[in-house]
């Protein structure tokens, strides 16, 4: 079966499921798992869809992504958010940018907790309407349909009057060697400026995204002040990571 057609069926049927997984697309379409990964890859720097762990999302699902989780993903997205939250306190100015991770997290917190949150994420911020003692601040600029976040240089402008106490920053892959990347360029650039406007930056990870390089680092793995995973600590998967210096939970 020729790419195109397979990417075409892809999208039919998460026009049809609104979410759609990795393994049993593989059956649907009898490809491999890295050749169903490859597509929604592809099909998501396009603007057609959402990665998120284990499949994908069509983008205007996003909004409810929070209350259907299921499975491993909402397990280890669990994990990640009840281990991040021992980190935020009341009258703390917090940074979240986009991305599954981040939003999940911002739907966990705690409704009595007094925040402000910072994001360049529409969808972040929608997801915190029913916090009614978080302030968030949206930042304005481009808005980037694909990924459902604002960048360029209005943002960067914005976040150098921003003194918060932490980054909580998403990325595609996070590598001992290599550090944390992502597959867009420009967002990477505004990834640089929240950390440069935080005390202190975390990076809350998935399993899947460990060891995983992508086409623009953001920073070293050594610039982090604390990597969050589902795993724990000791895990063999962390092992090149636990020699850099960088607190691991």
């Amino acid at each position: 079966m020729l790419k195109e057609e397979r990417q075409r069926l892809i999208l039919e049927k998460l026009n049809t499921d609104k979410k759609i997984n990795f393994v049993e697309l593989g059956k649907f379409l009898d490809v491999s798992y890295d050749s169903i990964r490859r597509d929604i890859i592809e099909l998501e720097d396009k603007g057609f869809l959402k990665k998120v762990h284990g499949g994908a999302v069509a983008n205007s699902y996003l909004s409810v992504l929070g209350t259907k989780k299921n499975g491993a993903s909402s397990e280890e997205l669990g994990i990640l958010s009840r281990k991040a939250q021992k980190f935020i306190e009341n009258r703390q100015t917090i940074i979240m940018d986009g991305g599954t991770t981040n939003f999940f997290m911002a739907e966990q917190l705690a409704k009595t907790l007094e925040l402000t949150i910072v994001t360049n994420s529409a969808p972040l911020a929608m997801a915190l309407n029913e916090h009614p003692r978080i302030d968030v601040i949206l930042l304005g600029g481009t808005y980037f349909k694909r990924y459902q976040i604002t960048l360029g240089s209005e943002v960067a402008r914005q976040l150098e009057h921003i003194n918060a106490d932490y980054y909580f920053m998403g990325v595609n892959g996070v590598h001992p060697v290599k550090g944390l990347s992502i597959r867009h360029y420009e967002e990477s650039l505004i990834k640089q400026k929240m950390m440069q406007a935080a005390k202190k930056t975390v990076c809350c990870i998935i399993e899947e995204k460990i060891n995983v390089q992508e086409a623009h680092r953001v920073c070293n793995f050594q610039q982090l002040d604390l990597m969050i995973t589902n795993l724990k600590p000791t895990d063999p998967a962390l092992k090149d990571f636990q020699k850099q210096g960088v607190e691991i939970i």
